[in-house]
């Protein structure tokens, strides 16, 4: 009788540790599927600080006020292509670094374009016309871009009229761009702004998407420059900058200048 009490005893034990051994085990297999995620997740939702890509190789940037008046000559050492400055934003502001980015990026020979911050409430006429006003458009600049997003300026509504308003003066600023340069303007956007007033509104625009975690698909047509990071870091340069890629080669890249 004693035998058997024994046994069973080792057996009890036997079988309980067996189940620590499990869930050990088990405790294991998920914090290495926990940590594996983690760095997913940290991987889709943090920014690339570089150029790094073995896909594009015509590298820009944009700036606008946000950013320190840039020293040119060292980012075209950087092999930077192109840059994008905002010069002006809805029918009366000028933002305070453009001329001087403007000039001194022309010296250092980086093509240089110009974009408006496209206000929703303001009428596209006024702002095409504060646009042409203000800034500066050159032989062999980039074509001008408007910037269309979401900010506290531009709220986002589900209100159809106003998505229709928006979409009605952005076409009369298109229309009045177009007929001053012979082109229509490149047009800077991010998908949830795509969805809702560029798709199928403005087929004839190079669409310059920002994507901080993907490259752009084929579903969005006409896209040429891809913004993907708004936390680049470039040796010489203080702080942030946006990085953006030119999608095809640098003998198509002409597509992009002014005649």
């Amino acid at each position: 009788m004693q035998r058997k009490r024994t046994k069973r005893r080792i057996n009890r034990k036997q079988s309980k540790d067996k189940n620590i051994k499990k869930y050990i085990l088990s405790f294991s297999i998920a914090v290495c599927f926990g940590i594996a995620a983690f760095f997913v997740i940290r991987g889709f939702f943090e920014e690339p600080e570089s150029f790094d890509s073995g896909k594009y190789f015509v590298k820009g940037i944009d700036v606008s006020h946000h950013n320190p008046i840039l020293n040119w000559e060292n980012v075209m050492e950087q092999n930077i292509t192109f840059a994008y400055m905002k010069a002006t934003e809805g029918n009366s502001h000028l933002d305070r670094n453009y001329e001087f980015n403007y000039g001194l990026a022309r010296k250092a020979n980086v093509k240089v374009g110009s974009y408006h911050f496209y206000t929703f409430a303001l009428s596209g006429d006024e702002q095409a016309n504060h646009f042409l006003k203000t800034a500066k458009f050159n032989e062999g600049d980039l074509i001008p871009a408007i910037d269309v997003e979401h900010s506290p300026a531009n709220p986002y509504s589900k209100d159809k009229e106003f998505v229709a308003m928006v979409i009605r003066e952005l076409k009369i600023m298109d229309n009045k761009l177009y007929e001053h340069f012979g082109v229509h303007p490149v047009i800077y956007t991010n998908k949830d702004c795509y969805k809702l007033y560029i798709k199928n509104n403005f087929p004839d625009n190079i669409i310059w998407m920002c994507d901080l975690h993907k490259e752009p698909s084929d579903d969005i047509k006409n896209w040429k420059i891809w913004q993907f990071s708004h936390k680049g870091e470039l040796p010489g340069i203080d702080g942030h900058i946006d990085l953006n890629y030119y999608r095809y080669t640098f003998a198509e890249f002409k597509e992009l200048l002014l005649p």
